[in-house]
Parts: C-alpha cells; sequence; structure tokens
C-alpha cells in the first residue's frame, strides 16, 4: 500500500465514522448528503501535495576544524556512529560562523533541516575551549513545550554515548533538562552540580529566578551565562509572548555574561507568499529584537538554503511530451536527470525569487498541477495525475548514499466538521437543500436547520416560533428575543397523516385525560408558507406542518417518545453530531491500523493541539476507546464460540479471549483462576466497562445475534 492508498482509506473510514451517526428517511435529503459528502467533498477537500525541497551542502564539522574555526574535540563529539563527520547544511553553517564570532542571530528553516545543531554545535565548542564555568549554567535553552525538552535531551544523550563509546574517555559537556517532570532525586543532584548547559521550558525558567533553591544554577560567578536559546521562537505572541520576553529581560540583568549570544529558531513569520527575502527577514529581525531586547537587523536572520534535487533545470514542453508515457527510472541517477521529475520539483518543490535564490512552493491540490501539465504536453489530465502519482511513490522508495528518501513529500489534508443540513420550507419535491448555512434565498424563501430522529430518521425542521413567522433556530445558540418559542417543525406526512389520537398512552391518567404535564407538548397543525409566515388555517401556497415546542418529546413517524429528561443530543441528530474528539481518535486509529501496510521505514504519529487540556482529553479519550474497542471484540469472539454467555461468565470468558489471564487485571494476582473469588474480582473488574454492550441492552445476558 502507498501514501495515496493510506490516504483513500483514512477518509473512507471517516465518512464511514460520519455517516453512522445519522439516519435520513428522505431520499433527496439522504442522495444530497451522500453527494456532499462523496463527490463534493464538503468536509475533506482534495489534499494539498508539497515536496519537500533539499538543502544546500556546506563543510563538514572536520572541514571547520581543520579550518581552525572549531576545536578538533568537536569534531569529534559530532560525528556519524560510523565516525564520519557530520556534514553541514550551508544555514548551519552561516549559523555557526556568527555564533563563534560572537554574533546572536535567528535561523528560519523547514523541519528537519537541523535547526538545533545551529546553537548546540557553538555552544560545545565554547564549552570545550572554555570549560569552566564556576559551577553556573554556561547556555540556558528554552523551549515551549517538554515534549522539546525531551526530544533533544535524547539527542545530546545519543552524541554523549556514541564519543563515551567511541574513545573510552567521558562527554566533555555536561547537560541537563529540568521540567516539571524533573524527580525531587535529581533536583537535588543537579543543584550540588548544576550542568553547563541546561534544558527547560518557560514556566521552569522562571523558577530558577524566584526559587531561593534554584538560584546557584544562574549567575555571574564564572563568568555568567553564555548563551541564550530560545527555540520556536514564533510560539510566543500575544500576553504570553510579552510575559516570557519580561522574562527574557530579567534573566540577562540576572546573570548575563559580557558579550551574550542570544539565539532564536523560527519558522517564517509572515504570512504573505509573494514577501521578498528581504520583508522576510526584516519581520524576523523586528520581532527578535523586541523579544531578546537585543538589536538584530536582517543580516543577522539566517534561512534556508535550497538546492535543486534534480539536474538539468525545468524541462522544455518537448522533452515533457516525449518521456511523459515511458517507464519511470528504478535508477537514483536516472531519476534526477527524467524530465517530469525536474519539472515536478519546480511545481511543487522550489521557485525562484526575484534575487535568484530558490524558496519553498506552498503546496497545491496535485488537481491543479495536473492540469498544468495537460496543459504542457497536450496529455489527457487523469493520465498526468496518475503519472504524477507514480513518480512521487516511486521517488519515495529510492534512497541515497546516506539511506534517506530520494523523493520526500508532504501531503496536507484538511478535515472539517460535519456542517448542518439547511432546507427550505417547501414540499418533499420541491424544497432546497444546503450546507452553507445559508439562512434566506434571494426570493425570500426561508432556509432552516434540519435535524433527524435518531429511531427513524424522520427530519425536523429546529426553528423559533415568533408572533406570525417560524425563524431558523441559531446553531448552537438559544433564542433571545422574549415571546419567541423554539422547537420543530414536521411536514405533514404524505401517505398517512398523523392525528392527536396516536399520542402516547402514557401521557394520559387513568380517566383518560391528558396529564398537565404533557398539555403543551401536544404537536399542534399550523400552515406554513416558505418565507417562514403561518396560520392556523390552509391558506394558498401553505404547506399543513405539525409543531412542537422544545424540548423534543414525541416523534410523528416512529412514535418514539421521551420523558423530557433526556438531552435532545440522545433525540435528534443533525450532520455536525460528530464530536472534535471522537473525530480525531478515529482519524488517528485509522492512520495506525493502515500505516504499517505501507512499509514505512517509521509509521509515527504525532498529534499537536492548541493547549494541554485537548492533549490530555485526546490522550485520555483515544485510550479509553481503544480499551472498550478491544473489550468489545473480546466479548464478540467469546460470543463467537459460546453463542449465549449467562452474566456470571461473562467477565471469564471475555478474559480468556481477549489472551489475557486473571493474574493480568485481578487484585490478587495470586488467586486460583477457577476459584469463586478470582470470578467474583472478574466480575467486579468487568463491571466497570458496562459501555461494551452499548445503550440499551440489559446486563443479564448476552447472546449473539
Amino acid at each position: 500500500m502507498g501514501i495515496f492508498e493510506l490516504h483513500q482509506n483514512v477518509l473512507a473510514d471517516y465518512r464511514d465514522f460520519v455517516r453512522s451517526f445519522f439516519l435520513i428517511a428522505d431520499e433527496r435529503a439522504r442522495e444530497f448528503v451522500d453527494k456532499a459528502l462523496v463527490e463534493e467533498q464538503h468536509l475533506w477537500p482534495e489534499p494539498l501535495v508539497q515536496l519537500s525541497p533539499a538543502y544546500a551542502l556546506g563543510p563538514t564539522v572536520g572541514e571547520l576544524a581543520r579550518e581552525g574555526l572549531v576545536a578538533e574535540e568537536t569534531a569529534r563529539i559530532f560525528c556519524q556512529p560510523d565516525g564520519a563527520p557530520f556534514r553541514l547544511y550551508r544555514h548551519q553553517e552561516e549559523a555557526i560562523r556568527k555564533a563563534l564570532a560572537g554574533e546572536s542571530f535567528v535561523v528560519t528553516s523547514g523541519t528537519g533541516s537541523g535547526k538545533s545543531f545551529c546553537y548546540f554545535l557553538p555552544i560545545a565548542d565554547s564549552l570545550v575551549r572554555r570549560p569552566d564555568t564556576g559551577g553556573r549554567v554556561a547556555a540556558l535553552v528554552v523551549y515551549p513545550m517538554n515534549a522539546l525538552v525531551n526530544s533533544q535531551f535524547q539527542a545530546l544523550s545519543a552524541l554523549k554515548e556514541r564519543y563515551e563509546r567511541a574513545l573510552g574517555r567521558p562527554f566533555p559537556v555536561t547537560f541537563a533538562r529540568y521540567t516539571g517532570e524533573t524527580t525531587d532525586e535529581e533536583r537535588a543532584a543537579l543543584r550540588g552540580h548544576p550542568p553547563q548547559v541546561l534544558l527547560t521550558n518557560y514556566v521552569m525558567a522562571e523558577l530558577l529566578l524566584v526559587r531561593p533553591e534554584d538560584q546557584q544554577f544562574l549567575d555571574r560567578a564564572g563568568g555568567g551565562l553564555r548563551f541564550l536559546v530560545f527555540d520556536e521562537l514564533h510560539t510566543y505572541r500575544g500576553r504570553q509572548g510579552a510575559d516570557v520576553a519580561m522574562l527574557v529581560r530579567r534573566l540577562k540583568e540576572r546573570c548575563a555574561a559580557g558579550g551574550l549570544v542570544h539565539i532564536g529558531t523560527s519558522a517564517t513569520m509572515i504570512a504573505r507568499p509573494d514577501a521578498s527575502r528581504e520583508e522576510r527577514r526584516q519581520v524576523v529581525a523586528d520581532f527578535a529584537a523586541r523579544f531578546f531586547g537585543h538589536p538584530f537587523t536582517p543580516e543577522q536572520v539566517i534561512e534556508e538554503t535550497l538546492s535543486p534535487f534534480t539536474e538539468g533545470g525545468s524541462p522544455a514542453a518537448e522533452e515533457l511530451r516525449s518521456t511523459l508515457s515511458d517507464a519511470l527510472p528504478a535508477e537514483l541517477g536516472s531519476l534526477r536527470r527524467h524530465p517530469l521529475m525536474r519539472w515536478l520539483e519546480y511545481e511543487l518543490g522550489i521557485e525562484r525569487e526575484a534575487d535568484g535564490s530558490l524558496k519553498r512552493r506552498a503546496p497545491r491540490p496535485l488537481s491543479e498541477v495536473a492540469r498544468q501539465l495537460s496543459e504542457a504536453t497536450g496529455a489527457d489530465p487523469e493520465q498526468c495525475a496518475r503519472a504524477l502519482q507514480e513518480l512521487l511513490v516511486r521517488g519515495g522508495t529510492l534512497v541515497d548514499q546516506s539511506g534517506t528518501r530520494a523523493v520526500a513529500f508532504k501531503l496536507h489534508q484538511f478535515v472539517a466538521q460535519g456542517r448542518t443540513l439547511y432546507a427550505t420550507l417547501e414540499s418533499r419535491e420541491a424544497r432546497e437543500f444546503s450546507l452553507e448555512g445559508q439562512v434566506q434565498a434571494g426570493d425570500g424563501r426561508l432556509f432552516l436547520p434540519v435535524k433527524f430522529c435518531r429511531q427513524c430518521g424522520q427530519e425536523y425542521y429546529h426553528a423559533i416560533k415568533g408572533e406570525d413567522r417560524f425563524l431558523p433556530h441559531p446553531v448552537g445558540a438559544e433564542p433571545e428575543e422574549e415571546g419567541s418559542e423554539a422547537g420543530y417543525l414536521m411536514l405533514a406526512p404524505e401517505e398517512s397523516g398523523w392525528s392527536p389520537e396516536q399520542l402516547p398512552e402514557d401521557w394520559f391518567n387513568a380517566n383518560g385525560r391528558l396529564k398537565p404535564t404533557w398539555k403543551k407538548r401536544v404537536p399542534q397543525e399550523v400552515w406554513v408558507l416558505p418565507d417562514g409566515s403561518f396560520g392556523n388555517a390552509s391558506q394558498p401556497g401553505a404547506l399543513k406542518m405539525w409543531w412542537q415546542p422544545h424540548p423534543f418529546s414525541l416523534c410523528l413517524s416512529c412514535g418514539e417518545y421521551y420523558t423530557g429528561r433526556e438531552r435532545e443530543f440522545v433525540k435528534l441528530a443533525s450532520l455536525s453530531s460528530e464530536g472534535r474528539s471522537s473525530a480525531t481518535t478515529v482519524l488517528a486509529n485509522s492512520l495506525l491500523r493502515h500505516a504499517s501496510l505501507t512499509r514505512a521505514a517509521r509509521d509515527k504519529l504525532l498529534t499537536f493541539t492548541d493547549n494541554r487540556q485537548d492533549a490530555s482529553l485526546q490522550a485520555g479519550h483515544f485510550n479509553d476507546f481503544v480499551q472498550v474497542a478491544l473489550l468489545r471484540a473480546a466479548l464478540f469472539a467469546a460470543l463467537e464460540k459460546a453463542k449465549e454467555l449467562a452474566f456470571d461468565r461473562i467477565a471469564q470468558e471475555v478474559v480468556q479471549a481477549a489472551g489475557l489471564r486473571i493474574a493480568d487485571i485481578a487484585k490478587n494476582p495470586e488467586l486460583d483462576p477457577n476459584s469463586p473469588a478470582a470470578r467474583e474480582d472478574l466480575a467486579q473488574q468487568f463491571a466497570k466497562y458496562p459501555e461494551i454492550f452499548g445503550r440499551g441492552v440489559p446486563p443479564g445476558s448476552a447472546r449473539r445475534s
């Protein structure tokens, strides 16, 4: 399976998930929704594709050492597992030269471009040359998230392990992480012997200044702080950015050495795609100057330097036409020279700026690129799309001398939550539908939001009833006008009408009279015009409808009725019923299930959220989803074998079907699996998960149907 098949499988899973939330009885409404989901892709537009460009190469660390720019010991630290020195990118070389010259800088480059080397290498070189820091921190590296702290700590630990294994002596630089995850024992050890390099987050950096027990980390004694590094500089915006900028000034006042080097890494801070290189650098320099409280010029902003992966430049149209239908080369050198590969790199990967330098191209839909190729060659657009997909897949299978994929590309897929369906107040054959939130047509007809009975799929207009007119109910809000009433409208059935005689028996007392609770909830007959105006008698152009006030109490189609204690969400569904956490979990689960079939080198999933609370919620939601899914799968497997299980046997059979032992889940792992105590313990543990049965299933027994 390739990446494009993975993409289609994930979207198919998500489409099935979204569809599972609603049942639509009306044929025209159902066809409209299916077409919007599948053909028009309202919730998942066509993905954007972007080639990951190659970075221009610079010298090796060994060559910098021979030049005398860095110490020989520094070159021994920064080397490959086989002992070969690291080959630097050109932007890394520029950053290192500035840092070693005592200049502050900000580096802006893409993911995977080695931004951390831009500051770790000069920090290490400074400490190798001048190791005495007076027992204080010489380089403070601040990250916005603990995950980044942990990642960089692991990278430094790998360098340390490699150095000590190869040379048989201690690593010449001491480093540590100091976050909320650091244990009390680790903190005590660090306070006794502060490291030369400290990795932390901005919250802990604040505490380093105010906690008396932590003040020995940062002090001018021993020379003071030589390097102050802030990773992901662009994340410090707004009020939080101002707070952290004030923290920077307090840090500098407290412990900065003379000639402190300020270093930041950042994504691009200007969103305008046509911005020139000078404009981009000026914006970053202005931001860095405000943030660090230190002068920055555009020359101190280092951008990535890109290099073409292909050889020969962009091809002529005649070259493209002659090779479009040819078999793709299986050898890397030939692929670099292939006209289609050359053309694609300049359309999806890089483009030249006015000054002749290269910059990344913005992501584009593959269909748009295919149409452009079709215009250039005269070939069918579908043939062009297939050729481009095959080229991307082929390029991803070839590796260069370093073992990395020759052609790396990103597939950007945006997924939206379901939108509310709107419909006009017209007959079933004539009414129009919309997913655009439209509330009024040009001729005065109203569009009202539509909800569906979860039992039978009958549609109901969600409306606000005024004195003489129905209005659309605002989605996700309550009406504010006095004298208005929220409720639901249903078109009168065409085949068999509904009448008050069909009210539930429970609504009546022993004398056959309506109970006071239900008198105001009896559906009322109204005649409604397309503009929302209504009356109690028939009139030309009006449709007969049934109105019932909020809360929804009775489905006039299937007869399902409610007590008034249930939430509206339980009774009625809309196209936007799926929750954000559930949608994210389904997408993540689908990616993980299908990714193993792609034979990717590392099938990993990273999920980013806007805040910690969302991250915590999503992690718990995913764990719970997997746990319930496994329990239900084990229950199904147990029922496949036994066909029917009494309740007192369910727990034990499910545990066995899941491949677990009683010792894995029982409070007392020493229990005899066949003892009554073990069965009781299992039953108690199992009773914590009633959701494996689904809603409304009695727990007396389980039966496969």
